[in-house]
């Protein structure tokens, strides 16, 4: 796998360049990390897709569309991420690299030209203000994408737990902002909030695949943007067990834990390892022994986020399983906690883990989602040194990891209900 190359732009901006001659197409990306607040969330999410829709030189859709349809298909697009408390705002261009370009056009240039341009000269009025038709349309998408998540249960109770395992923390609220939040928003709210978050932000780019950036130019076109920020997980603190069941009409009741580690950046490797050991391949106790063995529920994994120091652990079940399926999933987490781990569990899920690093370099989209996550550990390790860690860990390795989680919450979303 080609290396990441990591350029200082900023004391607020750094470029990290991946090149790979092996992808027929590239990617050119621009995050911008900001801190995570209640009065900020929403303006500052409705923004990326707004400032995405147009530029001065590409006035409307309409526009836009033909110019990425000139650049043999190219795309345009924008995302809102939570990371532990920080909203990452991205905007992204993407399309084939120059080679394959038959007019010879340099679509490097064309990509981060276009990504450029949204960035720093969204289109608005005289009076700074957003197209109406393009916000209205925005905010709508952004509603119903609440609705779509207040639908999927398994996504809800996900929430849910998040919010009350931090509930007095930024990482508690969601990506999007409140509903309400949502709802009051006004164009006038968004005049002078995207020079507010330009200004504000801390910025991860990103170019990768088959193309080549101009650092010099970048470093540039960025001078004097941004605010430099210490980027960092969420901070332990000994948690408290709380126990939240809410009804609600649904067929199957979800099931969502929370357990708290103090996780120095080193050690995620071999918590990724436990969880894995766990709850996440077919070949993990809770699969094996909560899903078939027991027939307890539907699904049943758990997943580590560094970032938040926490596992999780999610579960679909009927019911009148709920308690028993708490029960059986807690007593594999016991049987970890004493070692009762053999090594053919440990090696399957060591082999998991390596395959998922392993399929990283397959798609540029991965690779960034690496590399970002890497922003805030402040290592540039590669999947695959990740993979040859991971390799070297132990049985008493991740008992160890095990005995030092601390159970936090219990969300219960119990089918029934009104």
């Amino acid at each position: 796998m080609s290396e990441i190359m990591t350029y200082p732009i900023s004391g607020a901006a750094v470029l990290k360049s991946f090149i790979d001659p092996g992808f027929k197409t590239m990617r050119v990306s621009v995050n911008m990390l900001t801190p995570l607040t209640r009065p900020t969330a929403a303006k500052y999410a409705i923004l990326p897709p707004l400032a995405g829709r147009a530029t001065r030189e590409y006035p409307d859709y309409t526009a836009l569309g033909q110019k990425l349809s000139y650049l043999y298909g190219a795309s345009f697009g924008s995302g809102v991420q939570k990371i532990g408390e920080y909203q990452a705002l991205s905007l992204s261009a993407g399309g084939i690299a120059s080679r394959y370009a038959f007019g010879g056009e340099d679509m490097f240039a064309e990509l981060s030209g276009l990504l450029l341009g949204a960035l720093f000269d969204p289109l608005r009025d005289d009076g700074g203000l957003f197209p109406e038709d393009g916000f209205i349309q925005e905010k709508r998408q952004m509603l119903e994408q609440k609705d779509a998540e207040f639908s999927d249960k398994m996504v809800y109770a996900h929430q849910r737990c998040y919010e009350l395992l931090f509930e007095d923390r930024p990482a508690g609220l969601d990506r999007l902002g409140a509903r309400e939040d949502i709802e009051a928003l006004t164009r006038e709210d968004l005049r002078g909030a995207w020079e507010e978050l330009i200004s504000g932000a801390r910025f991860e780019i990103f170019t990768l695949g088959d193309c080549r950036p101009d650092v010099e130019a970048i470093r540039e076109r960025f001078a004097g943007v941004g605010r430099a920020r210490d980027l960092g997980p969420v901070p332990y603190e000994e948690p408290e067990l709380r126990r939240v069941t809410e009804c609600q009409p649904v067929a199957q009741s979800k099931l969502t834990m929370a357990l708290r580690a103090e996780v120095p950046a080193e050690e995620r490797l071999v918590f990724q390892l436990m969880s894995a050991v766990l709850g996440e391949p077919t070949s993990s106790k809770l699969f094996q022994n909560v899903r078939e063995k027991q027939s307890l529920c539907y699904y049943c994994d758990s997943a580590f986020s560094w970032v938040n120091n926490a596992l999780f652990i999610e579960s679909g079940v009927e019911t009148e399983n709920l308690d028993r399926a708490e029960e059986a999933i807690l007593g594999q987490l016991a049987a970890l906690q004493r070692g009762e781990v053999t090594k053919e569990e440990l090696e399957y899920a060591k082999l998991y883990m390596c395959n998922s690093l392993r399929a990283v370099k397959d798609s540029l989209h991965r690779v960034e989602s690496w590399y970002m996550s890497r922003a805030f550990d402040r290592s540039e390790m590669s999947p695959g040194q990740a993979a040859d860690i991971l390799m070297k860990y132990t049985v008493d390795d991740v008992v160890e990891a095990a005995n030092r989680l601390r159970p936090a919450v219990v969300y219960k979303l119990k089918g029934g209900g009104e």
